[in-house]
């Protein structure tokens, strides 16, 4: 008879997690002002906050499966960070250092063209500490930011990336 119960209570406590792993207005902020000061510095519009593309990071950042989703939680672009001690803008950062990288003469798909993606409107992010990431258990920060519509596309270069 305490089997149901503590069967209940471990249901409660993952409600709970998870409620709170939903960003807040403040990291909202945060990670909507990181990516929109690179944006405007290569002439790309404001992207705003998208709740169903954070619930997809959300689901794939859960998975702790450090690896691009393929499309599994969604048709979008899709950026993905992790590190110790990893914050919002350290993880933008460590896109849109991939600045030096790009060459317009011979686009490749990156990080940083996915953020300053000039067809791109929306985005969605979440987090998720694990600890199946890094070899010992580490306790690593797994970032995920989904984006609508999604950007890399071949053949859509320049007019999307200003450098």
């Amino acid at each position: 008879m305490t089997r149901p119960i503590t069967i209940l209570c471990a249901t409660l406590a993952v409600a709970t997690v998870l409620a709170v792993l939903a960003a807040t207005p403040a990291e909202i902020k945060e990670y909507l002002d990181g990516h929109n000061l690179v944006r405007r510095d290569h002439g790309a519009a404001a992207l705003t906050w998208n709740d169903t593309l954070a619930s997809a990071a959300q689901r794939w950042v859960d998975g702790c499966k450090f690896q691009h989703s393929g499309g599994a939680v969604g048709p979008y672009g899709e950026n993905l960070a992790a590190g110790t001690n990893l914050g919002i803008r350290a993880a933008i950062k460590l896109w849109t250092d991939e600045v030096s990288q790009y060459d317009p003469n011979n686009p490749q798909p990156s990080h940083f063209t996915q953020v300053v993606w000039k067809e791109t409107t929306q985005v969605g992010c979440a987090v998720r500490t694990c600890t199946t990431i890094f070899p010992n258990n580490i306790a690593a920060q797994f970032y995920a930011c989904e984006y609508n519509p999604p950007g890399n596309v071949i053949g859509r270069f320049p007019q999307n990336v200003q450098k």
